[in-house]
């Protein structure tokens, strides 16, 4: 009786979850998972390995639909900034690529890089003088309208550097220094992300829908692609009892 009354302890790692959803509610043994099949919290986190206090739920990520809805009001379901470095991965700055260099050791023409219509451009200047700083959005430049600075600037360099750009994310490294975002984050306070994160596309060729699975899609390729691989528990479409039960 006594046990009933007194007040349960906190857990920093729940015993059991219930994930509630249209296929019927499952409740997930998480204590099992973790403890006594030792799985390591990143595996299904996708956090990073050194174990934080505020663990992000799946659901914070993996909406029911990627949808406007999701992408206004997610941030609001992030208990943590260094949550928003699991999908934003960095922060890139320019490196030195070596203006001079490309004139004197490869034989680059200026107008190669810079306009060759000298309506548009009389001399070779910056090209930040006309072309407004931004993110990379991935878009061709509509007409009457000048690109930005990023967008104008890659589509000068994919005319000789195809393999950076087909590399997508890999190829970044070339031309840009990283860092790591969940480094740079300030501790306390709403973050303002920077414009970079607004396109995944830039950078891995398909766009944030296609990358981030809805939270069912998540679940089934996470927890059945999981046991496939083991040939243990359920993880054929016939099994689906074994996790769900009944409306």
């Amino acid at each position: 009786m006594v046990g009933y009354v007194l007040p349960l302890p906190h857990e920093a790692v729940p015993q059991r979850v219930l994930l509630d959803n249209a296929g019927g509610p499952v409740v997930l043994q998480h204590a099992e998972h973790a403890f006594q099949q030792k799985i390591p919290c990143e595996k299904c986190h996708h956090e990073s390995p050194v174990r934080r206090e505020n663990v992000q739920r799946c659901e914070s990520c993996h909406g029911a639909a990627f949808d406007a809805a999701f992408r206004k009001n997610h941030m609001a379901a992030f208990n943590d900034n260094a949550s928003c470095a699991t999908c934003h991965h960095y922060e890139l700055a320019a490196k030195k690529w070596g203006h001079k260099r490309h004139q004197e050791e490869y034989g680059v023409d200026c107008r190669e890089c810079h306009h060759k219509n000298t309506e548009i451009e009389a001399e070779p200047q910056n090209c930040a003088d006309c072309h407004d700083s931004g993110a990379p959005t991935g878009k061709k430049a509509e007409e009457g309208t000048p690109p930005n600075l990023a967008d104008a600037v890659h589509a000068r360099c994919v005319t000789c550097h195809e393999e950076m750009f087909a590399a997508k994310a890999k190829g970044c490294a070339q031309c840009h220094s990283q860092t790591a975002v969940r480094d740079i984050l300030p501790k306390e306070g709403l973050v303002k992300l920077n414009p970079m994160f607004t396109n995944c596309a830039v950078c891995h060729g398909l766009p944030a829908e296609k990358l981030i699975p809805g939270r069912m899609d998540a679940y089934h390729k996470l927890c059945m692609g999981c046991h496939e691989k083991l040939k243990k528990g359920p993880y054929g479409k016939e099994q689906c009892a074994q996790c769900h039960t009944s409306k």
